[in-house]
C-alpha cells in the first residue's frame, strides 16, 4: 500500500524539532551543572593569603621581664622620729602608683649636708635580699644620725634619700626634730620595721 509523501513529512518535521530540543536541554543542564561544581579560585587565594589570627602569647615576655632597679623617682619616702635604741629616724619607702622596680637590700642612701663626714655609714654587716616595691609594699630603713663620742656635731633639719647609690636626683625630707650629727649610720632596706633599727654597740 503506498503511504503519501505529503502526510509524512509533518511527522519527520515533528520528531526532528522534538530531537533538537532535547539536545539544547541536556547541553544546558551540563553547563549548569560544570559552574556549581567549580570551586573558585579566588576563595582559594583567599585562604591561601590571609595571615593568620591567632593571638600572640607575649606572657612569657611579660613574666620573664626583668624588674629594673627602683630609682628614687620610683618612690614616695616619709620619715618618722623612733625612740627605740636612745633615738633613731625611721625612713618608709612606698612605690609610687603603676611602679614596679627592685630596691636592694644594702645600707640606706642617705646623708646629711654636702660634706663627705654626714653620709650615712653601715650599720650591717651583710646585704640583706632585695625587695620588690609594688603596690601596698613597704620598706623600712633606720637612721642613727650620731654614733659618735657624743661631744658634739653638726645640727641639720633634713635627710637627703636616694634609692641607690649615684642616683642624680635624691629627695631632702624634712625631719621631725632636729639632729645633731655625728659619725651617722643606717641600717638596710627591710619589709619589716622591727628590723630597721641602726644599733651602734
Amino acid at each position: 500500500m503506498a503511504i503519501s509523501i505529503r502526510r509524512l513529512a509533518p511527522l519527520v518535521l515533528a520528531t526532528t524539532v522534538l530531537a533538537l530540543g532535547a539536545t539544547a536541554c541536556s547541553s544546558d543542564s551540563d553547563d549548569s551543572g560544570g559552574e556549581q561544581s567549580s570551586p573558585s579560585p579566588s576563595a582559594e587565594t583567599t585562604a591561601a593569603e590571609s595571615p593568620s589570627t591567632e593571638p600572640t602569647d607575649t606572657s612569657e615576655t611579660e613574666a620573664g621581664g626583668a624588674k629594673g632597679a627602683c630609682a628614687t623617682g620610683d618612690l614616695r619616702f616619709t620619715v618618722s622620729e623612733e625612740s627605740q635604741a636612745g633615738g633613731y629616724y625611721l625612713v618608709t619607702a612606698a612605690a609610687e602608683p603603676g611602679v614596679t622596680c627592685t630596691l636592694e637590700g644594702s645600707t640606706i642612701e642617705a646623708g646629711f649636708g654636702s660634706d663627705v663626714s654626714g653620709d650615712v655609714k653601715p650599720s650591717e654587716q651583710a646585704v640583706g635580699e632585695s625587695i620588690t616595691m609594688t603596690g601596698s609594699t613597704k620598706a623600712y630603713a633606720g637612721v642613727n644620725p650620731n654614733s659618735g663620742p657624743q661631744e658634739g656635731g653638726v645640727e641639720f633639719e633634713e635627710i637627703i634619700v636616694s634609692a641607690r647609690e649615684g642616683d642624680s636626683d635624691p629627695v631632702s625630707l624634712k625631719l621631725p626634730s632636729t639632729a645633731v650629727v655625728d659619725e651617722p649610720v643606717g641600717t638596710n632596706w627591710h619589709t619589716d620595721a622591727t628590723q630597721a633599727v641602726p644599733f651602734t654597740g
